[in-house]
């Protein structure tokens, strides 16, 4: 009996260890290329979801943007909800066709994905720097 305990203990172990290790790949798979923002979107509609990242944008390429929040829609995706926690960015969006940015202490990073409907994001940027704002552009 004591022996069956032990291997019942052993094999317990063994599993945490190795879901463990499991959890960490999956933590290091989402993670970007050194200098990159990360997207993380679900669609509220239907609860797909989308991971995609950016570079930070040239400075010139900045224009054509609505802030999260901003009254004005000028086309693009409608924005609400922002708020900023250290290097992330949270807003949730609706529209037909926009794409998101959040600002960062060290730029602006487009993301290309294109959504239709309605959206929660957590835009993080780039280690070594934090999130200042963001919203959508077309």
């Amino acid at each position: 009996m004591k022996i069956r305990n032990s291997l019942v203990s052993f094999g317990a172990a063994a599993l945490m260890a190795f879901g463990a290790l499991g959890g960490l790949a999956s933590a290091a798979e989402a993670e970007s290329a050194p200098g990159e923002a990360v997207s993380q979107s679900t669609s509220v509609d239907d609860g797909r979801t989308d991971t995609s990242s950016a570079a930070v944008s040239p400075p010139a390429d900045t224009d054509n943007t609505e802030r999260a929040g901003s009254g004005s829609e000028r086309g693009l995706g409608r924005c609400w909800n922002g708020r900023v926690s250290g290097r992330d960015f949270y807003m949730t969006c609706s529209g037909n066709g926009y794409k998101v940015y959040v600002d960062c202490t060290n730029g602006r990073y487009k993301f290309n994905t294109l959504f239709y409907g309605t959206w929660n994001h957590r835009l993080t940027c780039p280690v070594g720097t934090s999130a200042v704002w963001g919203g959508s552009w077309e």
